[in-house]
C-alpha cells in the first residue's frame, strides 16, 4: 500500500513538473500577431491590421513557458514570476530602422517627445476562418485596448506605454494612444504576459517588456518643444539685392504676435521669413517661397496664431 501511495505521489509530482514545463499558449485564440510599420526580424515590412494571410502568419507570436524568459532576460523573468501569468509570448521586431510615413508621441522624464511611426505598436489576439485553403485573421481583442486590456510596461526604459483613461492627460494621451518604443533603433524581442486577473486601471492585465538584442542606425526621436513666437526674433531673407539668401532683412514688433519688415523686391523676387538668421523655423507660401509679382516697396508681415504663421506682403 505504502509503495502504491509513493508511485502515485511520484506520478502526481511529474504530472505537475509536466504543467509546468507547457508553453502558456492561449487556445482561446487562433493566434496572437504583432501589428505595426515596423520590421519583423528577417526584415520584412510589416503593417497593421488589414494585411495578407502570409504577413500575419510571419508576425504570429510563439507562446512560450515561463522558464524560458530567463534565457531572455533575467529582471523581466523575475518581474513575471511575481504575476500570476494565463498566457505568454514572444516575437523579435525591428523597430526604428524605417520610415511609416508618420509620428507619433510619447513622454520621458515630464517632455513630450515625438518617434517616427516605425516605433509604434500593438499585439492583436486574433480568429481565424478557414475557406479551404484560404485563412481570414480577424483581430479580437487589441492589446492594449481601451476599457479592456491595460497593460503595464515591464522594461519602463525601452517602452512607453500611454494612461489608461478615456479623458487625455495634460499631453493628449489616453487609453487611445500608441504604446512607442522608446529604446532607440534595434531589434528587441518582446515578451508579452496576459494575467489571471482582468485588466483594471490599478491592476493591469498584462504586461509587455521591450529587451534589446541589437542596437542599429536608424530614425532618433525629437523632443517636441513648444513654439512661443515672442522668444525669437525675425527677418526677411530672399533673392533680392541686399539679401541674396545670406543676410536677413530685420523685422519689428508690430503689436501681439505680429512683425513687420519693409524690403524692395523685383519681378520673380522670391523671399521667405525666417527666425533667428536660421533655417530651423521658416515660413512662406506654405513650404515653398513667396514670389514677388511686381517691381516694388513691400511691407512684409508675419502674424502668428499660436504656432502657425501667416506671412503677407503689400505693396507700399
Amino acid at each position: 500500500m505504502k509503495k502504491l501511495a509513493a508511485v502515485l505521489l511520484c506520478a502526481l509530482m511529474l504530472l505537475s513538473l509536466a504543467g509546468c514545463g507547457k508553453a502558456l499558449k492561449d487556445d482561446t485564440h487562433a493566434a496572437w500577431v504583432a501589428h505595426g510599420q515596423y520590421k519583423l526580424a528577417d526584415g520584412t515590412e510589416n503593417s497593421w491590421n488589414g494585411k495578407d494571410t502570409a504577413l500575419y502568419e510571419k508576425s504570429a507570436l510563439t507562446a512560450i513557458k515561463l522558464d524560458d524568459v530567463k534565457k531572455i532576460d533575467q529582471g523581466v523573468y523575475d518581474a513575471l514570476k511575481k504575476k500570476d501569468v494565463k498566457y505568454l509570448y514572444t516575437i523579435d521586431l525591428i523597430f526604428g530602422t524605417n520610415d511609416a510615413g508618420w509620428t507619433t508621441d510619447f513622454t520621458r522624464d515630464g517632455k513630450l517627445f515625438r518617434a517616427n511611426g516605425s516605433y509604434a505598436f500593438k499585439i492583436a489576439q486574433c480568429t481565424v476562418d478557414v475557406d479551404g485553403d484560404n485563412k481570414i485573421y480577424a483581430e479580437d481583442q487589441w492589446i492594449h485596448d481601451p476599457k479592456t486590456a491595460c497593460v503595464e510596461a515591464l522594461t519602463p526604459d525601452t517602452l512607453w506605454e500611454p494612461v489608461w483613461q478615456e479623458e487625455p492627460d495634460e499631453f493628449g494621451f489616453s487609453w487611445a494612444s500608441n504604446p512607442v518604443v522608446t529604446g532607440g533603433p534595434g531589434l528587441y524581442t518582446l515578451v508579452i504576459a496576459q494575467y489571471k486577473n482582468a485588466s483594471t486601471k490599478e491592476n493591469p492585465g498584462f504586461g509587455i517588456a521591450l529587451i534589446l538584442k541589437e542596437k542599429k542606425d536608424g530614425i532618433d526621436y525629437e523632443e517636441v518643444v513648444e513654439y512661443v513666437p515672442a522668444d525669437h526674433t525675425y527677418g526677411i531673407i530672399g533673392s533680392f539685392e541686399g539679401s541674396n539668401w545670406e543676410k536677413d532683412v530685420e523685422m519689428t514688433a508690430a503689436g501681439d504676435n505680429t512683425w513687420t519688415g519693409e524690403v524692395e523686391l523685383k519681378k520673380d523676387d522670391e523671399f521667405k521669413v525666417r527666425a533667428d538668421a536660421d533655417w530651423t523655423n521658416s515660413w512662406g507660401n506654405g513650404a515653398d517661397n513667396l514670389k514677388c509679382e511686381a517691381d516694388g516697396t513691400y511691407t512684409v508681415t508675419i502674424t502668428f496664431n499660436g504656432e502657425e504663421a501667416t506671412v503677407t506682403a503689400e505693396a507700399k
